[in-house]
């Protein structure tokens, strides 16, 4: 499967959009949208494994020097320094305990964001109009917005009457953003002024619109953060020191 990220589309015309993704106002056609599905992949985040609670515990203590502090707090316990050996324990295991807690939350924000984004989308293709899964949709197709509806995919904006978004969830920012079709001319721009673009997982207020999908899955912006979340590994002092000496 190829990638395609929505990088830049802001600030090309929409002539140079149609002819790079080789489609139009019309959409695809059906078969060509079943050869795109193939090369680029369905339009959703990668499928993870939700591990248990024993297991990320159990994950916590996979270094090899962790190993050797656990035989080494034995052969304190057999020399009679409990004191000592129950503290080695002690800090070991309250390592182990946050650490399963972060992962467990970074695991259950991620299945959360999977299930918030997903949702059905109105496609046009060979001119007509369909409403199908958002994981079929693949980069040209031509999406409909409508007032109260999810956006299912990263997309330039071809037609706006009133088009309004709430982006709240990707930019923390309250206020919806009015979107139009026009061409940005300012380079490099973050996503909260990117008044052309609107982005899979946030949600049309009012107007409608039109929009051709440029990135879907993981090559959307909110895969890029759910791709960050799936590989959380917010370590403690302790951690970090283990891995740093572990190196030498």
């Amino acid at each position: 499967m190829q990638n395609r990220t929505s990088t830049n589309y802001y600030n090309k015309e929409l002539d140079e959009i149609f002819q790079e993704l080789n489609t139009g106002e019309h959409g695809l056609t059906k078969s060509e949208t079943k050869k795109r599905l193939l090369k680029y992949g369905p339009n959703k985040l990668s499928e993870t494994k939700a591990d248990s609670l024993v297991i990320i515990f159990l994950r916590q203590f996979q270094s090899s020097l962790i190993f050797i502090l656990l035989i080494a707090t034995a052969v304190v316990f057999l020399m009679g320094e409990n004191t000592d050996g129950f503290f080695i324990l002690f800090i070991l295991f309250f390592n182990a305990i946050i650490g399963t807690i972060q992962e467990g939350k970074a695991q259950n924000i991620f299945v959360a964001l999977k299930n918030f984004i997903k949702t059905d989308a109105l496609v046009i293709r060979e001119g007509e109009e369909d409403i199908i899964p958002d994981e079929e949709l693949v980069p040209g197709d031509i999406i409909v917005l409508r007032e109260g509806e999810k956006v299912p995919a990263d997309a330039r904006v071809i037609y706006s009457e009133s088009l309004q978004v709430d982006e709240s969830a990707l930019t923390g920012e309250s206020n919806p953003k009015f979107k139009l079709a026009s061409c940005a001319e300012e380079k490099d721009a973050l996503i909260s002024n990117q008044r052309n673009m609107i982005f899979k997982g946030t949600a049309v207020i009012s107007g409608n619109g039109k929009a051709v999908v440029v990135a879907t899955g993981n090559e959307t912006f909110i895969g890029g953060i759910a791709k960050k979340i799936s590989a959380i590994d917010e370590e403690l002092p302790l951690k970090k020191d283990i891995r740093h000496l572990s190196h030498f």
